[in-house]
């Protein structure tokens, strides 16, 4: 299978997957990486998709800022900036905006760790 990565213009790397994909690439980094806030909050999100769509919705247009340790963010080991959770043709979607200082490496090897054999970055505007 194909994935494509984008890089919007603050160079943020987003991930588009369904949400059990979402949870296993969360997973797989948590393994590769180590844990942190982050990834363990960003895990909870997606795990709970069904309480937080609707506060995601309401409130902030679907978009979740993810709360991060500011020692892990000085270190620079921030993983998972935001999430953006949505529901198309009754499946439930989380794109994962990641930190721009994650490694290409660390993504690359998790979404090939979930199924994924070839990933593009595309460039967004």
């Amino acid at each position: 299978m194909k994935i494509e990565v984008y890089i919007d213009i603050a160079k943020y790397p987003h991930i588009i997957l369904k949400r059990e994909l979402a949870l296993s690439f969360i997973e797989s980094i948590i393994r590769r990486h180590g844990a942190t806030k982050d990834l363990e909050e960003a895990k909870r999100v997606i795990s709970n998709f069904d309480k937080y769509y609707g506060i995601a919705h309401r409130k902030f247009g679907g978009y979740l800022i993810i709360p991060k340790d500011s020692y892990d963010a000085v270190r620079g080991k921030v993983v998972v900036h935001k999430v953006k959770l949505s529901i198309e043709n009754n499946e439930k979607i989380v794109e994962i905006i990641l930190d721009r200082r994650v490694s290409k490496d660390l993504i690359e090897s998790s979404l090939r760790e979930i199924g994924f054999s070839e990933v593009e970055y595309v460039q967004t505007n």
